[in-house]
This record gives C-alpha cells, sequence and structure tokens, in this order.
C-alpha cells in the first residue's frame, strides 16, 4: 500500500483562518522537531478569534497576529527587549505574509529560519505520532483538517505500528464529528444512529466537501440500507430513516404486489429521499431492518417512531393498508378489525369456508409483534377461534357432534368436562371485549351463539340430574361429593401420604385454567390405570357450602360448618383405618392457613410430617372472588392465589400425592337478571309453581336444615339475591360438576394407576404457528391433535346407593 510521508512544511493550501486545533497541531510539530524553538511563524490567511497565549508541550507562548513587516519585526523586539518575559517564554507570530516578505533578518530568528504553511496532514501525522500515512486519504482533503480540529476531545491514541490507515482515520472522523463508533458502520448502526436528537445537526456541521464523500462512505459499508439512509439524511430527513423504513414494508410488502395505490405511494415516496427510486427488494429490505431496530427502542421512542410511520402513510394516502405492517399499532388494529368483519359473517351462517376466513385472520394477528401472546387481547382471539372450531363441530351435520350422543346424567357429566368446560372457559374469557368497537361486539355476539348452546345444554343437564336425583346411582366417573373421602382418598392414603384440596367454588373451567401449569412444577395427573377413567364430583343439592362441602369433608349428606367438618374429617373410619397409629386426619380451614410469614408453620409442618399420612386444606380464594369487585380481571394462576403455590411446594418436596376436587362450582355473571327471592342467589324452597329456568328437587341428594326439596335454577341468567361476580346454588353444570383429580409429584409411581392423557378437545388446539414477517398469509385450518383413546368402562362396584362407585376417580391430564 502506498502511503504518504508528511513534515511540517508540507503546504495544503487553506484558505480559510487557522483554528485554534490547528494552530496548536502546526506549532507542535514545529516544537517536535525544535524543542528550543522561542519564535514560530505560522501563515494564516486572516485572522481568527484566538487567545491571547496557550501552553505547549509544558511552555506557555503568546499569540500575536501580524499582517506587516513592521509589526513583525515590533514583536520580536518586545520578546527581545524582556518586555513580555514574565507572561510569555515563547512567541507564535501569525501573519499572512511570507519568509520572502519578511526579509532574511527577520527570517533568521524565526524558528527553523522559516514561516510555516499549515499542513493539515502533518498535523495530523504529529498528533497520531504516526510515521506514514494511507496514501488514499489523500484525495479526503476536509479530513484532515476535520481530524486536526476534534484533536481537542481528547488525544488521539498512538498507532502501535506507526501507520495511520484508511479504517482508523474513517473511524475517528466518524466517531468524533458523527458520534458514529465504527469505521464502517452497518445498516442497523446507521438506523440507529438516525434517531438521535443530535445527527442531523452532526451531518449538517460537516464541511460541505465532506458531506458527499461521507455519504458514499456510510453507504459503501451499510449496504443498500445504509446508501437509503444516507439519501434521508441527505434529503433534510435524518430522523425519518426508521419511519420510512417501516413505510416502505407496507408500501413495497410481498402481499401489497399490485395494488395501485401502493405502487403510486411508492413512487409519491422518493420525495423523501431527495428523488432516488426505491426498488423493491431494498425497500423490504429497508423495512426488515427498520421492524428489528423498532424492537430495541425505548417504549416511548417506540412510540415516536410508529406514531411518525403512521403519520406518512397518512401523507402517502395508504394508510389504510398499514395490516400490511407487522409493526405499527395502526397495523394490529385493522388485521383485529378483519377478524371482527370474519367473526360476524362466520356468526351470520357458520361454515367451514368462514372458519377459514377467521384462522387466516387470527393468525395474521397473533403474526403481528404488538400481538404479545400472554396479553388479554391474545387471549381473547384465541378463544373466539375456538368457539368458532367448536360451534363447526358442534353442527348437526358435523361428524364430530356430541348432539345425541349423551343422554343419561353421567353421560352429560362427563360430555360437561370433557367439552362444555372448555366451551365456558372459552366465552367467559371474552367477558370484558376489546378496546376496538367493533371487535367488542363480535365477541358478544359470539358469547351469545355459544350461550344458546349452553343453556341448552344446562336445560338437559338439570332435567337428567332431575331424574338422576330420584335414584341416585351413582355410576363409574360420576362421583357424588361424599363419597370421595371413602371411595378415592382413603385407598389412596393406604399407599402414600395423601393431601386433599378443597377448592370452594372451584368451577371446572377454571380448574382447567388453574392447574394447567402444574406439570411445569413437576406434577403428573394421573388415572386409574385399568380401566383408565375420566372421574368427576357431584356436588350435593343445593351446590351450597354449608350442605355440598361439609358432606364431602364428613363423607356422608349433612348440613354443617368448619367445626363438624374438622371433627368428622378426623374420625372417618375409612381415613383412621389409612391413618398411622396415633395421628387422626387433619383438616386446615381459611383461618388456619396463614400466620406472619405467609403458609402458617403449622399446616408446612403437617405437610411435610411422614407420620401425618392424611391432610385436608380447604381453599376458598375461588369462593371468595364471587363476592369481590367485577370490575378486576383475576388471572387464575397458581401465583396470583395466595398460598396456593406454598401448599403445592410443600407437597411436592414431601412427596405427598395431592387429590383436587371442590364442593361445587359456580355461575359467572354475564348480565343476570334477578327473580324473586329464595334462600341463596340460585335455589330456594319450594312454593307455587317453579318459574322458567329452575326445577324442583326432591329426595335423593337434596339436604338442607329445612328439608330435603328445593327450588334450583339451572339458567345461568337467573339470581335471587344482588349482583356478584358469580353465584351457586343451581344446578346448571358449571355449578353441579366438580374437578376430582389425583397429581403426584414427578417420577412417583402409585400402584394402579398411570399418567392421564391431555383432556383438551380437537377444537382446543392452539393457533397455527406464526410465520416470519412477510411471510405468506394463507388461511388454513388447524391441524387436530390426535384423538386420546376412548375411556374404557371401569368394573363397577356395589354402593350403598343401589348403584355402582369406580374404585378411584381422578381426572385427566392437564395439558
Amino acid at each position: 500500500m502506498a502511503a504518504r510521508k508528511t513534515g511540517e512544511q508540507q503546504v495544503t493550501g487553506a484558505t480559510g483562518p487557522l483554528s485554534l486545533p490547528q494552530l496548536e497541531a502546526q506549532a507542535l510539530a514545529v516544537l517536535e522537531r525544535a524543542s528550543d524553538a522561542k519564535v514560530i511563524a505560522i501563515q494564516t490567511r486572516t485572522q481568527a478569534a484566538w487567545p491571547d497565549a496557550i501552553n505547549l508541550s509544558g511552555r506557555p507562548f503568546r499569540l500575536r497576529w501580524c499582517d506587516s513587516p513592521l509589526m513583525v519585526r515590533e514583536a520580536l523586539s518586545a520578546l527581545e527587549e524582556g518586555a513580555d518575559e514574565q507572561a510569555c517564554h515563547g512567541l507564535i507570530l501569525l501573519t499572512p505574509l511570507s519568509a520572502r516578505d519578511l526579509g532574511g533578518d527577520v527570517v533568521a530568528r524565526l524558528a527553523r529560519a522559516q514561516v510555516f504553511q499549515p499542513d493539515a496532514w502533518g498535523m495530523v501525522q504529529q498528533l497520531f505520532k504516526a510515521r506514514e500515512i494511507d496514501a488514499r486519504l489523500g484525495r479526503f482533503r476536509w479530513m484532515a483538517q476535520l481530524l486536526v480540529e476534534r484533536s481537542g476531545v481528547g488525544a488521539y491514541p498512538p498507532l502501535p505500528n506507526g501507520f495511520l490507515d484508511m479504517d482508523t482515520a474513517w473511524r475517528h472522523v466518524l466517531g468524533r464529528c458523527l458520534s458514529l463508533d465504527a469505521s464502517t458502520p452497518d445498516a442497523a448502526m446507521l438506523l440507529n444512529w438516525s434517531l438521535g436528537s443530535d445527527a442531523a445537526g452532526y451531518f449538517n456541521d460537516l464541511p460541505d466537501q465532506a458531506k458527499p464523500q461521507v455519504t458514499a462512505w456510510l453507504g459503501d459499508s451499510a449496504g443498500a440500507v445504509g446508501t437509503l439512509v444516507m439519501c434521508c439524511v441527505m434529503a433534510g430527513n435524518t430522523r425519518d430513516a426508521v419511519p420510512l423504513g417501516l413505510v416502505c414494508g407496507v408500501v413495497l410488502s410481498a402481499q401489497g404486489e399490485g395494488v395501485h395505490e401502493l405502487a403510486a405511494a411508492a413512487i409519491r415516496l422518493e420525495r423523501f429521499i431527495g428523488g432516488k427510486r426505491i426498488g423493491t427488494a431494498e425497500g423490504r429490505l429497508w423495512g426488515n431492518d427498520a421492524a428489528k431496530c423498532l424492537q430495541a427502542l425505548t417504549p416511548a421512542l417506540r412510540h415516536e417512531v410508529t406514531e411518525r410511520a403512521e403519520l406518512l402513510l397518512r401523507e402517502l394516502h395508504v394508510d389504510t393498508c398499514a395490516r400490511l405492517s407487522d409493526v405499527l399499532p395502526l397495523g394490529l388494529e385493522q388485521r383485529l378489525a378483519l377478524l371482527a368483519d370474519a367473526l360476524k359473517t362466520f356468526i351470520a351462517g357458520p361454515a367451514t369456508a368462514q372458519l377459514q376466513a377467521i384462522e387466516g385472520a387470527a393468525d395474521s394477528v397473533a403474526r403481528h409483534a404488538h400481538a404479545d401472546p400472554a396479553s388479554t387481547r391474545m387471549l381473547r382471539v384465541k378463544m373466539a377461534v375456538r368457539l368458532c372450531r367448536w360451534l363447526i363441530a358442534e353442527r348437526p351435520d358435523s361428524k364430530d357432534s356430541s348432539e345425541g350422543r349423551a343422554s343419561g346424567f353421567a353421560d352429560l357429566a362427563q360430555r360437561y368436562a370433557r367439552e362444555g368446560a372448555f366451551v365456558d372457559g372459552a366465552r367467559f374469557k371474552l367477558l370484558g371485549g376489546d378496546d376496538l368497537p367493533g371487535l367488542s361486539s363480535a365477541f358478544v355476539a359470539l358469547r351469545e351463539a355459544a350461550r344458546t348452546k349452553a343453556e341448552a345444554f344446562n336445560q338437559r343437564f338439570a332435567q337428567a340430574l332431575q331424574v338422576w336425583n330420584r335414584e341416585p346411582r351413582a355410576e363409574p366417573a360420576c362421583m357424588p361429593v361424599e363419597a370421595i373421602v371413602e371411595r378415592l382418598l382413603a385407598p389412596l392414603a393406604k399407599q402414600t401420604p395423601v393431601l386433599l384440596l378443597v377448592a370452594d367454588g372451584l368451577s371446572y373451567p377454571i380448574f382447567r385454567e388453574l392447574f394447567e401449569e402444574l406439570e411445569a412444577l413437576g406434577w403428573d395427573e394421573q388415572v386409574t390405570a385399568s380401566p383408565t377413567t375420566l372421574a368427576v364430583g357431584i356436588a350435593a343439592l343445593p351446590t351450597i357450602t354449608e350442605v355440598s362441602r361439609s358432606s364431602l369433608l364428613s363423607g356422608r349428606l349433612v348440613v354443617g360448618a368448619a367445626a363438624q367438618e374438622k371433627s368428622a374429617f378426623a374420625t372417618h373410619p375409612a381415613l383412621v383405618g389409612a391413618s398411622r397409629a396415633g395421628t387422626r386426619p387433619v383438616v386446615f380451614h381459611k383461618g388456619d392457613l396463614a400466620d406472619a410469614e405467609g403458609l402458617s408453620s403449622t399446616v408446612r409442618d403437617a405437610i411435610a410430617s411422614p407420620q401425618q399420612q392424611v391432610v385436608a386444606v380447604v381453599y376458598n380464594a375461588v369462593d371468595d372472588h364471587l363476592s369481590g369487585s367485577n370490575q378486576i380481571r383475576v388471572r387464575w394462576t397458581i401465583d396470583d392465589l395466595r398460598l396456593l403455590g406454598p401448599l403445592l411446594s410443600e407437597a411436592r418436596r414431601a412427596r405427598r400425592v395431592v387429590v383436587v376436587t371442590a364442593d361445587h362450582g359456580h355461575v359467572i355473571d354475564d348480565g343476570t337478571v334477578q327473580r324473586g327471592q329464595g334462600e341463596g342467589d340460585r335455589w330456594r324452597l319450594p312454593s307455587g309453581t317453579p318459574d322458567a329456568g329452575e326445577l324442583l328437587f326432591e329426595g335423593g341428594r337434596v339436604k338442607t336444615p329445612s328439608g330435603n326439596a328445593v327450588l334450583c335454577t339451572w339458567s345461568e341468567g337467573v339470581r335471587h339475591g344482588a349482583r356478584k361476580n358469580g353465584y351457586h346454588g343451581g344446578v346448571s353444570a358449571q355449578e353441579v360438576v366438580v374437578p376430582l383429580s389425583v397429581f403426584t409429584p414427578r417420577n412417583t409411581v402409585l400402584k394402579g394407576w398411570q399418567v392421564a392423557a391431555a383432556p383438551q378437545p380437537d377444537w382446543w388446539a392452539p393457533l397455527e404457528a406464526a410465520l416470519p414477517a412477510g411471510g405468506p398469509e394463507t388461511p388454513v385450518l388447524p391441524k387436530k391433535p390426535p384423538r386420546a383413546k376412548p375411556l374404557a368402562s371401569p368394573t363397577p362396584q356395589i354402593d350403598l346407593f343401589g348403584g355402582t362407585l369406580p374404585v378411584a376417580a381422578p381426572a385427566p391430564a392437564v395439558n
């Protein structure tokens, strides 16, 4: 590589006044070769606002401007006569005169007997302590001046090999002049730099002759996108480089090919980059790089950039095409609006073609950068899609329809646990709507369509329960809550320590949502190995705590409270028989669970004790929520429910099997109406003819303080008391069918049991995997997960109810 050697006497032809950094650099170059120089003369065309004196190499020098030979002689005389000896040990003469103008006798008194003419590259060489300079730098005359000018920011690091190469020079120029920390920045670095508040000012401060060469250098180093960014800078649109890239992502989108408005917008876009034509491939690269840049910005700056991009789309008259963007908030809103339209079309006439449109619209929403999978909005989108799939599956002409397949009460209870609970979970997630009115109204319509079918099911379910209750047959996988202790808990306790978790008011939909996390926490859900069966509990009537919970913990139909429950549980013969001698079964209620440190040490000790074979805990968070504020959306997660996480952690550490059940479920308030008065929210003592939406239940498993006859509401739209978050006491499937599931710590061997299969129905499958940004948006039907094998009918056992009971009744696995 050719190199040029420079010295302090080379001429650069500078036309302007010397800046102070240039002056200092030139004087230092002289002192490097003549350290004892007392008078240094430097030629400069015009005077500038220099200080009176400066320090160089630890010596003070006075600066004197002399535009005539006489002024030079006077300055020299003053120095020699000692007039300035106290103030200054040296003198720098700044003059437009040449050595010939001054005369030989004056020149002889100057350092190295000459008037130095500024050599910018020589100054640079001195500043870098370089022996040689890359010859290619010679064509950048402005660069040397800038390097000298910016030396005042801080000393340049010495060059290890004494050679100032092209990349090193550019790195320092870009770093000190533009605040770009690289000699060859890439497109991402340029885009980030363009958003700096000082970026445009930095570039504008460059000498005019430098701007095109800086632009060309950065364009070469950062590729096609870098060239477009620098075109924005040259056109005075520095801060729009990222927003314009996002606009390109819309205007030149692959999905927008052939759209006349976008083609016209691409031409109008050229004015923002100095009239340069934007190629399709280049523009898409720009859009992708801008989208990546956006992800790393602070929320405030990200909002500013996207807001500007949306404004630019409006200026280009293509803001209605923002849906083609995976990053603009307006694009997400438009995609959601398309989903709303597809939902409304589907609800008007459910068909496979409309479902495909919904799937495609939902997938497009899911691909958007603002579509946080964990957000409430996206949860509702997923639930809406699932409900539409279910409505298609439930059409009479569908091979997957469950209409007519379930007739008896046990079949209907199973159908609810396997499918209806998921329908309820999905439709109730749509409560609250969306920020977009159109999508909110679509959710309401979809929820109403699902509710109509759910109401019809609840009526069939209640009528079947009414018949079953006359001669209650405890069939397999349909276990009355009062049989749980003897038929499930006690046999398990003979094998292993158990924790019975009775979640007061826990409906089957919330159970599936809440406990789907357990697999990740080291738990396996179990079912009996031969035969495998899905087990559910059936609440006592009316479905209220003092009847159903007391019956569950007592092992027989009773009306009671916590004190009676403690005594009955501790003395239940089957549990006592499974317990170790001297350690009776124990149940902890709400007031027993917490102390100052969280979960009570008494509860922790009981769960951890190998002597304590049977522990029960009554957990009230769900039931308490029903009477709480209806303006707060509760997240049903283990972390968000106080004490539940510690309870499960203690059980897992103790390798204790956990049986999860509930005394009853509940219905969510969704536009309920108050009808009459009752002894409870959804039941009353018989008087007169039953109202529409309620049925009379007598005998069987009915238990109240005043007898064994009640009128219970089956319609989820009716209540007897004041409005709350939810209600129970009635006979809808949501209130009657309760979870009954066995969980074991991972790798626990439980004789006669096996890990359960996933319980979700086919239509619960996730949305299709999101495609990469800019990928095709062809809507497709979701792939169905493999069906679980049908559950075999278990061998029945004779029971006191005159029917049969399963040996054990766990529910299927939580996904």
